[in-house]
């Protein structure tokens, strides 16, 4: 699993930096929900006996996340510039 500890803790920081990223991490899973884009991890569990489906936020996304906040891009562009950044790397 991908290293979030520095997403985390800007998002715990409390302030415009964490309410931006928060809005670039609901946006970036509104477009997968709304299946703009293919983008969740897929996974199985075995509870109870029986098998269940989820989807999780995507490993690949964390490092880019922590990138953005490390340079500074979350500061300097908008929070549609970020997202659009991360969904066009998910293109081949």
């Amino acid at each position: 699993m991908a290293d979030t500890s520095v997403v985390l803790r800007t998002l715990g920081s409390v302030g415009p930096q964490a309410l931006k990223l928060a809005t670039v991490i609901t946006k970036l899973v509104v477009k997968v929900a709304d299946r703009e884009v293919d983008g969740l991890d897929k996974y199985q569990v075995v509870s109870f006996g029986r098998t269940v489906n989820g989807a999780r936020f995507p490993d690949r996304w964390w490092p880019r996340l922590s990138r953005a906040i490390e340079t500074g891009a979350i500061e300097r562009l908008s929070v549609q510039a970020i997202v659009d950044v991360m969904i066009d790397h998910d293109r081949p």
